[in-house]
């Protein structure tokens, strides 16, 4: 072999029995090599049981599924010393990375399920050494994400970490240690927008010495939004007790007007309201966009509006958009099986947790996150399903999944 350069010749050689597809290449985009080549250390890791399909975690914490793809050509590794090269090895497969949104809440939960003590209802938090525990190190090893949106989920669960042990904070004692967060809140006339967790934290321990701030962080953290201070949010608390209001009847389906009466009956009375009338026939969408979906007694095709569900939808069936399948078809199959037809505006908040977008600038209202979920669905509603166009000119899916 002639170098045209330098007119060097190198010699081309096999190892005996060189090995093939013992090496994998893998296919980087260009932002994950410009973060390798421009941070010291950086790392990819993959993370994940052996069963779960490989996800890889970068250095910004976004997260890639691993693909193998075939080349149609063969692929020859060559290793070179001095003038002489050699053929290691020979392979026709490489690994492709697709941008993915990994579903984790129900691994988290499975995990810290792990933990002999169940959930915490305010006991002691010594821990005797027999007892099973779950650690940072636990979570990283087995939930196939990044540690952001790790911390995310545990956030929505909630749960809390102290001594480096995760604690799930039960759902009752949770709005029990909310409302007396609110009536502390009250007493001591702190504004509802700006609450700073450690003079909480401190005014809790006047009346129960053993309070922990990270309990009182991750409650805050729960039902609020955070922006140097934790801003209480009555719509986080609402959504929090639709779940509960759901969960405890057995996921059945709720008149409107009998929902409505529960929710406004357990809302905490220190919190403003940010919808027209708790006891209107008409529910703010945001309240249970992605935890149910309406319906009428008859079969009649419901479009979901800005404004909230319309008055004549006299139903709510509980969907939880955490409990179902995290790959797209096996989604849309479990939808198509709850509720035979969908437009678009309804199907919309159970798919787009799966889209390439951080979840946080799309609760914001981000117009680019909503484009790029919009675009998604779309492609996965005209694969997966059938468009009919209804009376009002929006487009009804049927499934085309056998």
């Amino acid at each position: 072999m002639t170098s045209p350069e330098n007119g060097l010749i190198f010699g081309l050689s096999a190892s005996v029995g060189y090995p093939e597809e013992e090496y994998r290449l893998l296919e980087l985009p260009d932002s994950i090599v410009t973060q390798l080549e421009a941070t010291p250390h950086a790392r990819l890791t993959v993370r994940g049981r052996s069963s779960d399909m490989a996800v890889l975690i970068d250095t910004t914490e976004r997260a890639y599924q691993l693909h193998t793809a075939h080349t149609s050509n063969n692929l020859y590794l060559l290793s070179h010393t001095d003038q002489d090269l050699q053929l290691c090895a020979k392979l026709n497969q490489t690994f492709e990375l697709q941008a993915t949104n990994p579903q984790i809440r129900p691994r988290l939960m499975e995990v810290l399920s792990w933990d002999t003590r169940g959930a915490f209802r305010g006991a002691e938090l010594d821990t005797p050494a027999v007892e099973r525990v779950v650690t940072d190190d636990l979570l990283s090893r087995h939930v196939p994400a990044g540690d952001r949106q790790r911390s995310r989920a545990l956030a929505e669960i909630p749960a809390f970490c102290v001594d480096g042990v995760w604690r799930v904070v039960e759902p009752a004692y949770c709005m029990e240690l909310l409302r007396l967060v609110l009536a502390t809140a009250v007493e001591n006339d702190w504004p509802l927008d700006a609450l700073d967790p450690k003079a909480m934290c401190e005014a809790l321990r006047m009346e129960d010495s053993s309070m922990r701030p990270e309990l009182v962080t991750a409650v805050l953290a729960r039902f609020s939004r955070v922006n140097g201070s934790y801003a209480i949010d009555s719509q986080r608390v609402a959504r929090f007790l639709a779940q509960q209001i759901f969960a405890a009847e057995g996921m059945r389906t709720w008149p409107v007007s009998e929902f409505l009466l529960a929710l406004g009956a357990t809302m905490p009375p220190q919190l403003p309201s940010d919808f027209p009338d708790w006891h209107s026939s008409a529910i703010p969408h945001s309240i249970v966009r992605d935890l149910a979906y309406a319906s009428t007694p008859i079969d009649v095709h419901l479009i979901y509006t800005e404004a909230g569900v319309p008055s004549h939808a006299t139903y709510l069936n509980p969907l939880l958009r955490s409990d179902l399948p995290s790959e797209p078809r096996a989604r849309l199959r479990k939808l198509f099986e709850a509720k035979p037809k969908w437009s678009k505006s309804e199907i919309l908040p159970f798919l787009e947790d799966l889209a390439d977008v951080d979840l946080d600038l799309l609760e914001r209202g981000d117009e680019a996150a909503a484009t790029v979920v919009s675009k998604t669905v779309d492609g996965w509603l005209i694969k997966f399903g059938r468009g009919v166009k209804a009376p009002n000119g929006e487009l009804v899916y049927t499934s085309r999944l056998n």
